[in-house]
């Protein structure tokens, strides 16, 4: 180009936000905006709506706040909002802007089969809320399904006076609590060790 330069201007703009309408543009042809702020390529389709080219809008201010030509926004157009820390990507659907993918970071995170909320943690079975195991000090059960650790090595057990089960049954380092207040083992944290059950 630099030995037969040829300029071709299109209908243009050196303001921003300065989009053509449909009086403007006839169908298929193409306006641009070169104002920095809100830069872009215009066309008119086969419905007559005006559809914008150009980069990602960038700012605290969804493109177009304040126009100069014509209101509004084109169907599919994005803004990267900077408004917040989140920095949301959005796009326009002819009527608002919608996040884009970012349902997760307005509620629970969820990462594989870990879940958090708050300040609870659920993950694989294992439970953690505020601090404590046990919930509202409930007295029968740690977790409905009795496990504590998603390993199962700590096991919740409300046996019956005859004793405690079978520690063949488990593996050595299994813990079982006792929570009977009588009988031949008292109340307490025990473990598997050596085929046998030992108070902690």
């Amino acid at each position: 180009m630099t030995s037969t330069p040829v300029i071709l201007l299109l209908k243009r703009s050196g303001q921003a936000s300065d989009r053509p309408s449909g009086t403007v543009v006839q169908n298929g042809e193409l306006a641009i905006a070169v104002g920095a702020a809100d830069p872009g390529l215009y066309f008119e389709d086969s419905a007559g709506a005006i559809r914008k080219i150009g980069p990602s809008h960038y700012g605290t201010t969804a493109p177009n706040s304040t126009p100069v030509g014509l209101t509004g926004n084109s169907v599919g157009e994005l803004w990267t909002d900077s408004s917040t820390s989140e920095y949301y990507l959005k796009v326009w659907t002819g009527s608002a802007w919608q996040k884009i993918g970012a349902s997760f970071a307005d509620s629970a995170t969820s990462a594989g089969s870990a879940v958090t909320a708050g300040s609870a943690v659920l993950a694989s079975g294992a439970i953690l809320a505020s601090g404590t195991v046990l919930a509202s000090g409930a007295r029968t059960a740690i977790l409905a399904s009795g496990a504590i650790l998603a390993s199962g090595v700590v096991k919740s057990a409300d046996v019956g006076l005859s004793g405690l089960p079978s520690p063949t049954a488990y593996g050595s380092g299994y813990m079982f609590y006792q929570i009977q207040t009588s009988g031949v083992y008292p109340a307490g944290l025990y473990i598997q060790f050596s085929n046998a059950w030992t108070q902690v």
